[in-house]
């Protein structure tokens, strides 16, 4: 699967736009290379760990600011949960109704299934999001729990 684009092009990005490179705008795209689709209140959980006086507004703003450029994608569920991820080809999720993780996982005929849409039905699909749902192997196996949501990617 595909990665991200590294954290230089990233921070070059934001100065090719005008954009300060503040701590906290460093710390926050730091934080989603560590993490593995955290949701903006797990970002904010642990810089404020590294910078008290920080905002929520400043760690929402940053992420939207992200998102607006096309370097963070915001995946959106049904319970009004908003998880981040660094922009990379297109891929499919996995979620672990166990733990609450979500995977990113190699689904080699995902572009099939658009070519299918638009060929045979006729649509214009501008872009793919496929979701599964189930249990992760680790949860399945009995060795992870809730609290290890939200952890480090490995």
């Amino acid at each position: 699967m595909n990665e991200p684009m590294d954290m230089e092009a990233v921070l070059e990005r934001l100065k090719e736009k005008g954009l300060r490179l503040t701590p906290q705008r460093v710390e926050v795209i730091t934080l989603l290379y560590q993490l593995s689709h955290p949701t903006a209140e797990q970002v904010y959980s642990l810089m404020s760990k590294k910078f008290p006086y920080v905002s929520q507004t400043t760690v929402y703003s940053t992420l939207k600011m992200l998102k607006d450029l096309g370097l963070v994608n915001e995946l959106t569920y049904g319970d009004r949960s908003s998880h981040f991820e660094l922009t990379q080809e297109e891929h499919a999720h996995f979620n672990c109704k166990s733990c609450g993780e979500i995977y990113d996982v190699d689904v080699k005929d995902a572009h099939q299934l658009q070519y299918m849409l638009h060929a045979e039905q006729g649509y214009q699909v501008d872009f793919v999001r496929l979701e599964f749902y189930g249990t992760c192997p680790a949860c399945a196996a009995g060795g992870k729990s809730e609290a290890d949501a939200g952890r480090t990617k490995q």
